[in-house]
């Protein structure tokens, strides 16, 4: 059974290899960023609480976030699942591993892309206000999304600003469970600097061998 975390910095391109894992195993993926997103759209008590994290650039509570992985996995986790976007700190690794309720990982594939080149990457992306696709747009060169016809609009937390604080919490944050799962022989990298052809080809070969 693949039970997978997908780690990597904003803008490394854990979206797009999400879709391409999920369709080729049939597990449920669960997005933490676009369910926090989506809270936050729903102008919920809990939503504005997000925001005033989101908007700044920084980390959503351990306790928040762990309350709503652990509801999602209550209801999809009985077949594997794929998560993208958590764990994001030791100590959601650590619950992953520990807590009931939780599950813990078979698998943590990390995308290992630099600063600079994630920087590029935020001036260009756009996402889907229908679908919450993403999409790579070189001067102003499409604003229809290619799915499912929806506009593509630039996401309120891709601000220069914005994103260098998000890449400091996640250096300072999250990259410290590249250790943490090598440390358990559960660590693939991936160096996400390459096309997303290439990255899935490397992500798909380690699956396929698995299973073989």
């Amino acid at each position: 059974m693949h039970r997978i975390v997908l780690i990597g910095p904003p803008a490394s391109g854990k979206g797009t290899q999400c879709k391409r894992i999920e369709s080729l195993l049939g597990v449920p993926t669960l997005g933490t960023g676009n369910l926090l997103r989506r809270e936050v759209e729903s102008g919920s008590d809990l939503g504005q609480e997000v925001d005033g994290y989101l908007s700044k650039g920084a980390y959503v509570p351990d306790g928040l976030i762990m309350r709503l992985v652990q509801s999602w996995m209550a209801e999809h986790g009985e077949a594997g699942w794929l998560l993208d976007g958590f764990p994001r700190t030791l100590a959601q690794a650590q619950a992953l591993e520990s807590d009931s309720g939780f599950q813990a990982p078979s698998l943590a594939i990390a995308l290992d892309v630099p600063q600079a080149v994630l920087e590029g990457r935020i001036n260009n992306r756009r996402e889907c206000s229908e679908c919450g696709a993403t999409f790579s747009v070189v001067n102003g060169t499409m604003d229809i999304c290619p799915d499912c016809g929806g506009a593509l609009v630039s996401r309120a937390d891709d601000d220069l600003e914005n994103f260098r604080a998000r890449y400091a919490n996640y250096r300072d944050l999250t990259q410290p469970l590249f250790d943490y799962y090598a440390a358990q022989g559960k660590l693939l990298v991936v160096d996400g600097t390459a096309s997303p052809d290439d990255v899935y080809s490397v992500i798909e070969n380690h699956l396929t061998q698995e299973v073989s």
